[in-house]
């Protein structure tokens, strides 16, 4: 009997050691809780500071594979219409693509300008070993020193070659001209491209060779006569060369003024310059004037003037001058030798950077674009009314999504939510028993339990305590021991 009564002792000795350990725990969690919630709070805004910083990078982030994508996208569209002028084989196009993106690494333009010139190469005709023997540099080199746009100094280039029949691999060498004559005269490649533009085609059909046409539209640089007036006003000299009425015929007879040999052949701008320096410096001013609007008219004689000041020697001069090779890459190199250019390259380099930073994205994003491409073709392949009803479906979806989404979170702990009799909300029934150790009816409608719960520790052990009609009717009628709500 002795033997019982201590065992029972120390059972509940060991008991009541137990409960008191677990109350002391308990009071050290929701201290440790405590201060931890207060931490949170007085570091709020830091947190805050935080939360913002992590979004701006995540931003950063995202905006700079955006521009990544985009700047690739733009690439491969220039590369695509490159593809279409040139129409170059799959290993060509590989070249090509290659060479766009070092050009924009290498110089002050970026890849899809290279890109672009080489599609107006490929226009004029320039073969993929062409473009890449110097046809690009050579179109860049003209691009840089004349500091104009990429795709334009290509298509001077095109052009002239065009009008005077050349080889693709003399495109360095239209680029030498252009840069050469609009940089020791006055105006500037573009005024120099407009010029020849506009007398290119008959000068060649009258037999004058690029350099001697460069040079002499250098020469009325010089005199001020430049742009579309000074092709404009050389074409029309050339066509005047043969008479176009008896009294031109005869004038150019009396002074032996004669543009072509014995063979038919046109003699040469600096041959044609010394014949009219020639004959016409024995005449006044008033003579000379009236020999030159008869011969050449009035449009014309503003060219033939110039020749006529310039004589042999200087028409020969200017021709010298302009056949200046690799002066297009020397004045490029002049001109971007500061910091403008310095920012212009790493612009090109960041650029080519970005685009192949982008192709890793390219195939991912054509194979979505295309399968949603697909399904809304299948879309749009269906039946007017299997259309009309999978369109109200979806609207009826989303309408519900939206309310659903719209409503207010039922919060049962809330004070603000909790009406009179327990209601908040609009179907959230919940009876709130607050004082003592009463029990709480958990009637929500989004959860599973519906058992009576502590009002106070919510702790599952005190329903232990509650009798099962209790629990049925959701009422209380025992309280637990003072200071207990573990049952």
């Amino acid at each position: 009997m002795a033997r019982d009564r201590s065992l029972s002792v120390k059972l509940r000795a060991d008991v009541s050691n137990y409960l008191a350990g677990m109350e002391q725990a308990g009071s050290a969690t929701r201290e440790f809780s405590s201060r931890a919630g207060e931490g949170v709070a007085k570091h709020k805004a830091d947190w805050a500071q935080v939360g913002q910083s992590v979004t701006v990078a995540g931003l950063a982030i995202a905006a700079g594979v955006g521009l990544a994508v985009s700047r690739f996208a733009d690439f491969d569209q220039a590369m695509s219409a490159a593809s279409a002028a040139t129409r170059a084989t799959s290993r060509d196009l590989a070249a090509l693509r290659e060479a766009a993106m070092q050009a924009g690494a290498d110089t002050q333009y970026s890849a899809t300008e290279a890109a672009q010139a080489i599609t107006e190469l490929g226009k004029a005709g320039l073969s993929t070993a062409d473009i890449l023997g110097g046809g690009l540099t050579g179109a860049l080199s003209l691009a840089a020193a004349g500091q104009m746009d990429v795709a334009e100094a290509a298509e001077l280039s095109a052009v002239a070659m065009k009008q005077f029949g050349l080889g693709g691999d003399k495109v360095s060498h239209v680029a030498d001209l252009l840069a050469a004559g609009a940089g020791k005269a006055v105006g500037s490649v573009e005024d120099m491209g407009m010029a020849l533009k506009q007398s290119g085609l008959v000068a060649a059909q009258t037999g004058v060779s690029i350099e001697e046409t460069t040079g002499t539209l250098a020469a009325f640089a010089s005199a001020g006569l430049i742009g579309s007036d000074a092709g404009t006003s050389f074409k029309t000299m050339l066509q005047r060369l043969n008479p176009q009425s008896k009294e031109a015929a005869d004038a150019m007879e009396a002074l032996g003024i004669s543009a072509y040999n014995s063979q038919g052949e046109f003699v040469g701008m600096s041959v044609l310059a010394g014949q009219l320096k020639g004959s016409l410096s024995k005449l006044s001013a008033e003579q000379r004037n009236a020999a030159l609007a008869t011969i050449f008219g009035s449009d014309a004689v503003r060219a033939a003037a110039v020749l006529y000041d310039q004589g042999a020697d200087g028409i020969a001069k200017w021709t010298r001058d302009v056949n200046d090779s690799g002066f297009a890459a020397d004045q490029a190199a002049r001109l971007t030798d500061n910091l403008s250019g310095d920012l212009e390259r790493l612009g090109g380099s960041l650029d080519t950077a970005l685009i192949k930073s982008g192709s890793g994205a390219n195939d991912a994003l054509r194979g979505l674009s295309q399968g949603l491409e697909s399904a809304v073709n299948w879309f749009s392949r269906l039946p007017a009314p299997v259309q009309t009803g999978a369109v109200q479906v979806g609207a009826a979806s989303a309408a519900v999504l939206l309310l659903g989404g719209g409503s207010p979170d039922c919060n049962p702990q809330d004070p603000g939510l909790q009406g009179r009799n327990g209601r908040h909300g609009l179907d959230c029934p919940t009876v709130v028993q607050p004082r003592g150790h009463r029990g709480e009816v958990d009637r929500h409608p989004h959860r599973r339990r519906r058992w009576p719960v502590c009002g106070l520790c919510r702790n599952a052990g005190c329903r232990q305590r509650l009798g099962r009609r209790e629990r049925r009717r959701g009422q209380v009628t025992r309280r637990a021991p003072q200071g207990r709500h573990s049952g």
